[in-house]
């Protein structure tokens, strides 16, 4: 026998025909729409009223009226713990999904971790940095300082630099050094056999390496001496990727400040400090927390190295 459709419905009962809400021959309060019915814990049955509209016929039904609309079954204990595992699996995903379109940021992070342990283990180590006469590649060295991967100073000095030169206001506020400090330093040219005796075979790591870099260069020219030879890599660069705080904007991770006190020693000093928070890190692949519990809640097991 086939199933009555809710038109053959409408020919074997005949429904009452009303207009929308707010119109003329509104419905009268007491019948309600299925979804009405549902937040009151019932079930439709029967349609007691209609109101046409141009695209579907919106049914009434009278919740005091069995014939009309009846109670919900009940679900049971099983059915509830059932459904709620299913809502927990479906969050579970909907946060993977979400999150996993960065798990490559947390790879980045391992792979900082990785590195700084490698960097810390060569006994070549050198942490280099100098404070200048301004922000540009052709400002003078006015102090350097190298130390080396156990936190011993091999050298910190001013460095008075060669021809005419000032120091920039916005470079004093930074490193707070005055031209009559450096009245009896040395100047690059006379450091110059020192650091590259230092500086040879060495890895020297530099935060901010760009400028460093540039500037040493420059020094070199100025004394007339070849340019120093040395490898060496940015930790700024590398911390910043350990801290992952990416910007869709520059397509890169935000430059993260070294925070040191913006003396050549000092700031050897923070970025060594900073090297050792990178190495301290897990190396292991650690997903957000919300994600975990998540992952719990669902009884779902997480990989130990998901792929991305």
């Amino acid at each position: 026998m086939a199933k009555q459709s809710m038109g053959d419905a409408q020919a074997t009962i005949k429904l009452t025909v009303y207009n929308w809400w707010g119109e003329p021959n509104s419905p009268p309060e007491h019948l309600k729409t299925k979804r009405q019915l549902g937040s009151l814990g019932l079930k439709p049955v029967q349609p007691v009223g209609v109101i046409h509209t141009l695209k579907y016929d919106c049914y009434l039904y009278d919740p005091n009226d069995i014939a009309s609309a009846q109670p919900k079954r009940k679900c049971s204990p099983a059915q509830l713990a059932a459904l709620e595992r299913g809502r927990k699996k479906s969050h579970f995903k909907k946060l993977y999904r979400e999150y996993s379109a960065d798990f490559w940021i947390e790879y980045d992070r391992i792979n900082a971790v990785n590195w700084a342990r490698e960097q810390l283990k060569n006994p070549n180590l050198l942490i280099l940095d100098i404070e200048t006469t301004g922000l540009k590649k052709t400002a003078h060295i006015i102090e350097i300082a190298i130390i080396n991967g156990k936190g011993e100073t091999l050298l910190n000095s001013l460095c008075q630099p060669v021809g005419h030169w000032t120091i920039d206001p916005g470079a004093i506020a930074i490193h707070g050094i005055q031209s009559e400090q450096l009245s009896e330093a040395p100047s690059f040219g006379d450091l110059y056999s020192t650091i590259k005796l230092l500086l040879k075979d060495s890895f020297v790591l530099i935060y901010g390496s760009q400028l460093d870099n540039q500037v040493l260069e420059t020094g070199c020219k100025l004394c007339e001496q070849p340019a120093l030879q040395y490898q060496s890599d940015c930790l700024m660069l590398w911390y910043s990727q350990w801290r992952g705080d990416w910007s869709s904007y520059h397509g890169d991770y935000r430059w993260q400040a070294l925070g040191g006190g913006h003396r050549a020693l000092a700031d050897c000093q923070t970025a060594l400090t900073r090297l050792q928070e990178i190495a301290d890190d897990s190396s292991e692949f650690q997903y957000p927390i919300d994600l975990v519990q998540a992952a719990e809640d669902a009884g779902v097991e997480l990989a130990a190295t998901p792929d991305y």
